[in-house]
């Protein structure tokens, strides 16, 4: 699972998608992934782009990671069922926030690991990203089904449940259940402080 989504969730914070920015006139055009010439090789960048976590030791600017994924891609036109190429690339655009990119690959190698809470945990984030919060809830409950103790994806619960969906009994109940297992979430002390700020806010005439 990517750790790093749990700070761009709590709070609905942004940074997450403004890394990103910068990167999309050089990859956001892809076409779909069903689509036959979803392979075709991603345009250099112009211009300076942000610092990216590709490679062995990171890199700086944006051309070392579109090299990356024109190489993922042509490694899986060869083998298209290697679920390690699958994440890898998902995880490449989930890391600049490219949620409809990073969810046609994780959806893909759920296919061939459906079992696995990490991967339906970061295609929850995915839907989250673009604010398709049931569908997110949705998967989060399913990984945690899987593995009762996976308390990332309880916590994702719980984040989407204050936040976007103002559920605040299924957010309690999430935040009860990672207090229980005692969740290694840094983040959790914040969460419990957001749910209780919400229950305590007094009614608006509205939902946001």
């Amino acid at each position: 699972m990517k750790k790093d989504q749990l700070a761009f969730l709590l709070g609905g914070l942004t940074f997450g998608i403004l890394i990103g920015v910068g990167l999309f006139n050089a990859i956001s055009a892809e076409p779909a992934l069903d689509a036959t010439p979803q392979n075709a090789p991603v345009a250099a960048p112009a211009g300076q782009v942000p610092r990216t976590q590709v490679g062995p030791s990171g890199a700086d600017g944006g051309a070392p990671m579109v090299r990356e994924i024109n190489e993922l891609k042509r490694r899986l036109q060869q083998d298209p069922d290697d679920l390690a190429l699958l994440t890898r690339l998902a995880g490449i655009y989930f890391d600049v926030s490219m949620w409809e990119q990073a969810r046609g690959y994780y959806e893909r190698a759920i296919e061939i690991a459906p079992a696995d809470p990490d991967l339906m945990t970061d295609l929850g984030t995915c839907y989250r990203g673009i604010r398709q919060y049931d569908k997110a809830v949705e998967l989060f409950e399913q990984a945690h089904e899987i593995d009762p103790q996976h308390w990332q994806s309880l916590f994702n619960l719980a984040v989407v449940a204050v936040f976007n969906t103002e559920d605040y009994e299924r957010a309690q109940d999430a935040v009860a259940a990672l207090e229980a297992m005692n969740a290694p979430a840094q983040n959790l002390p914040q969460l419990r402080q957001a749910l209780a700020d919400r229950l305590s806010a007094p009614a608006s005439g509205g939902s946001s």
